[in-house]
């Protein structure tokens, strides 16, 4: 992900629908979707409480200052439920053509076979038995069906990942969490996702006036971002190692194609 003054940023025509007296941004920027993970039960998520918070979150969606390439699309998830939370904002930056490429029945696997593919993807090829030891649970029909659809394949009782560059779409995730105070529980909460995300950032609403909020992100290799600014102030470091990161980066990999196959975009 790359983010370019000389580029501009993505901007949002029109003010923010509403819901009741929820501020409900609509992205209707080509090449941008923002999923409301509540409203979509194969997400699930949390709804957006009114207050200060969300309306920062809002300020940031109408401006929207990321880029990508003409390959690439854009989608914003806004407080997805995961194991370890719900961040308020997850931006996942995907390859259309690696997805264009996918079969349509793929849009229904589970979780627990994304979790098949995650293993195979990290730890390298597995017997099924070895599969059904790190799952806890027979996981015959899930192999089958991943095989089915290209995306394992097998020597003998050996299962393996088919191809990580043609199964795995995704090439950015950024993850940001909205505070107006209580910036140390706001560095607590981004650093909870680096375990998925390629950048973690906290959204402030201002800069803060002591360095040692500066220090603090700093330490725990998350970075800064400020409503408004087309650039953090302070920047996440890009973790070394490539997507996917885990089990979560495979989640966002399915929803968000997912999500652009039900709009009818992919």
């Amino acid at each position: 992900m790359r983010t370019k003054k000389s580029m501009g940023s993505v901007r949002v025509p029109g003010p923010p629908q509403y819901l009741g007296n929820m501020p409900m941004p609509l992205v209707r920027k080509s090449g941008v979707d923002l999923i409301q993970c509540v409203d979509d039960k194969g997400i699930g998520g949390r709804r957006p409480r009114v207050g200060a918070e969300t309306h920062l979150v809002n300020q940031f969606l109408l401006e929207l200052p990321f880029s990508t390439k003409p390959t690439q699309r854009l989608t914003i998830f806004q407080e997805p439920k995961l194991i370890s939370g719900f961040p308020d904002l997850v931006a996942v930056i995907w390859h259309k053509p690696t997805a264009n490429r996918w079969m349509t029945e793929r849009a229904s696997i589970t979780r627990d076979e994304v979790r098949i593919l995650h293993i195979l993807a990290c730890h390298g090829s597995q017997t099924e038995e070895q599969l059904k030891y790190l799952l806890q649970t027979p996981i015959k029909r899930w192999i089958d069906r991943l095989a089915n659809l290209g995306l394992i394949s097998n020597r003998g009782s050996i299962w393996k990942l088919s191809s990580i560059k043609n199964s795995f779409a995704v090439r950015h995730i950024i993850a940001l969490e909205a505070k107006i105070s209580d910036f140390s529980k706001a560095v607590e909460q981004a650093s909870l996702n680096k375990w998925f995300a390629s950048e973690s950032y906290v959204l402030l609403p201002k800069s803060p006036k002591s360095g040692n909020c500066l220090r603090d992100a700093q330490s725990e290799g998350v970075g800064i971002w400020i409503v408004g600014d087309p650039e953090p102030i302070l920047r996440s470091p890009v973790r070394a190692e490539e997507q996917p990161k885990s089990y979560a980066s495979w989640l966002f990999n399915e929803w968000a194609w997912r999500s652009s196959v039900a709009r009818g975009l992919a």
